[in-house]
């Protein structure tokens, strides 16, 4: 049973540090890794190993509580001046050691010294034109000197307002980078101290121009300008650390930042973001417990669910490297679990998506839309999926979907290497996403009975609720067989069925193979043309005789999908044939 003692708070949403730990939130330390991340050299203490670190992870994975971590290392808290509080009392600030209480890094913290920090969150900053590009860059870096002003600092600049804020003048025009210079030497001048530079989102004005049309060059230039800036304040900064979801190796970015030492994949920091199996059992036991009881299960019942849905990345080899659970959505989910009236419609829904409601990334969908959606069985080279060499204008898909936390390496028994989504949360927050680019996805009563009709070999009945389904699609988002295709591959996903899309064999390539325990569906599928057209093909080129030899059935299914219009909706004809039945 859950303890009567109240659990300590779980706020998902709370990314800044210092407030988490003002406010009495859980924080999972994470502050054992700074011992070797900012380690110093053996020749000086004032001197970082590593002074520039990149770091990429998906989206809501913890990249910004870690950035306000280290920034909370470097220089604590820093209060406001007086002047700027309208004759209020200044609200308490906590020192180093007291904010870092009880973490791995409580020891050492004090005896770091003072950096001040410049944090850029690039987050807001996407734009469609370099112009405005540069505007977002200004409008965050006036965020700093506005927020150095009111800690007392002399930015430079006269504040505009009461609050301190301060404004850069229209002319004559100060680029970012002249900008963010400017600050680090006044913030270096000031504590006598080399400044740290933390860069939260950095790919955000790349991620944004993926699967547009439009021409990335301009945009590349300013971010260059602005990133170079970086290099060359070396003498002038004690740390540098820069994340992302992506690693845009071939888009000459990092080319002016050739200094970084990339982080992603390395073992050793493989958990540095996320939870592990044994951080979710200590840390977050209490509010298991309560869910367990809400739930009326056992714990370890529990944790196999929540393993399931929630586990599973892995930044590294398999083989090195541990998986780690999303935190945003455990967090969300736990937090949910100890309200009783969240988990009673549970059994009904299934568990929460947190990942999918917390915002889906545009530039994925723009990509699905061009047909780019597709598990593949085998993983490219290890060298290509980890140097990711993908342009703007030519994406390279699956290395893209690993970083962004759609798919993940796994390893058999074997010991060969395959892709895999991370856990369920993934693989149905991915298939919702690419079906609502068509319609609603169906309920799941609509996908129990389409599984019940395939299992049972029914498949008038399972094309009859197709055509149900096709009804609902807009005419022109079903314009060629790849649209088709697509919709049938995520109804396999949601279904839960084991299936394989683009199958390869000699004879050429079989557009789905579901399988069940008794028997094996092949399927062709065609656009405008007939059922039997499917099946010929089926046959010609002998599709699904790997299967031949084994013990279940082999079913040929050729399904065409006719074309709708603006009376009629989107129709589907099938064939099928029995390939083969062993004695």
């Amino acid at each position: 049973m859950p303890s009567e003692s109240p659990l300590p708070f779980l706020r998902p949403d709370q990314s800044e540090f210092i407030l988490l730990r003002h406010g009495g939130g859980l924080y999972v330390d994470k502050t054992q890794y700074f011992l070797s991340l900012l380690a110093p050299t053996d020749h000086n203490p004032s001197l970082l190993n590593n002074k520039y670190i990149f770091l990429a992870r998906p989206r809501r994975f913890g990249k910004s509580l870690l950035v306000t971590t280290l920034e909370a290392f470097f220089q604590g808290e820093v209060p406001v001046d007086p002047r700027y509080l309208n004759g209020h009392s200044p609200p308490p600030t906590l020192s180093k050691a007291k904010l870092f209480q009880d973490t791995a890094a409580a020891d050492t913290v004090e005896d770091r010294g003072f950096h001040p920090v410049v944090r850029l969150n690039m987050a807001n900053t996407p734009a469609d034109a370099p112009e405005r590009l540069e505007a977002n860059l200004l409008e965050m870096l006036g965020g700093q000197y506005t927020l150095w002003n009111r800690r007392g600092i002399n930015v430079g600049l006269e504040p505009v307002d009461e609050s301190g804020a301060v404004a850069f003048p229209s002319g004559p025009a100060v680029s970012p980078a002249q900008r963010l210079e400017d600050l680090v030497g006044r913030l270096k001048a000031r504590y006598g101290a080399n400044p740290v530079v933390l860069v939260d989102e950095y790919d955000a004005p790349l991620v944004h121009l993926l699967g547009k049309k439009t021409d990335p060059e301009p945009i590349l230039d300013v971010l260059r300008s602005f990133y170079v800036k970086l290099k060359s304040l070396e003498a002038d900064l004690h740390f540098v650390f820069v994340t992302g979801i992506t690693r845009f190796a071939r888009v000459s970015l990092f080319s002016v930042l050739n200094n970084l030492r990339d982080i992603s994949w390395e073992p050793a920091y493989a958990t540095l973001c996320g939870f592990t199996e044994q951080e979710v059992r200590t840390a977050l036991h209490p509010h298991l417990a309560t869910g367990a009881a809400h739930l009326n299960m056992s714990l370890e019942k529990l944790m196999d669910q929540v393993r399931r849905h929630y586990n599973g990345y892995c930044f590294g080899f398999p083989e090195d490297s541990e998986s780690v659970y999303n935190p945003f959505t455990l967090a969300c989910c736990l937090r949910d679990m100890q309200d009783r009236s969240h988990v009673r419609r549970w059994a009904v829904t299934g568990w929460p998506n947190h990942w999918a409601v917390s915002g889906n990334p545009m530039f994925l969908i723009r990509l699905m839309q061009e047909g780019q959606y597709l598990l593949p069985a085998d993983p490219p080279p290890w060298d290509s999926l980890m140097s990711t060499t993908y342009s703007l204008d030519r994406v390279n898909f699956v290395p893209l979907m690993v970083q962004t936390g759609y798919y993940t390496l796994r390893q058999d028994t074997d010991g060969d290497l395959y892709l895999d989504y991370p856990n369920d949360e993934v693989r149905r927050t991915y298939s919702h996403e690419l079906l609502e680019s068509y319609r609603q996805p169906p309920d799941p009563r609509t996908l129990r009975a389409m599984h019940r009709t395939l299992a049972d070999e029914d498949y008038k009945g399972f094309c009859g609720l197709l055509h149900t389904f096709l009804a609902g699609v807009p005419s022109e988002k079903l314009r060629r067989e790849t649209d088709c295709h697509l919709v049938l591959h995520v109804l396999c996903q949601l279904m839960q069925v084991e299936f394989q899309s683009e199958v390869h064999q000699g004879g050429g390539r079989s557009d789905m193979e579901v399988r069940f325990p008794e028997h094996i569906c092949v399927m062709e599928f065609k656009y405008g043309e007939s059922p039997q057209a499917a099946l010929d093909q089926i046959r010609s080129h002998d599709y699904g005789r790997q299967h031949f030899g084994g013990t279940r059935k082999v079913v040929a299914l050729g399904l065409n999908f006719m074309p709708g219009t603006e009376e009629a909706p989107p129709t589907v004809e099938h064939a099928v044939c029995v390939r083969y039945r062993p004695e």
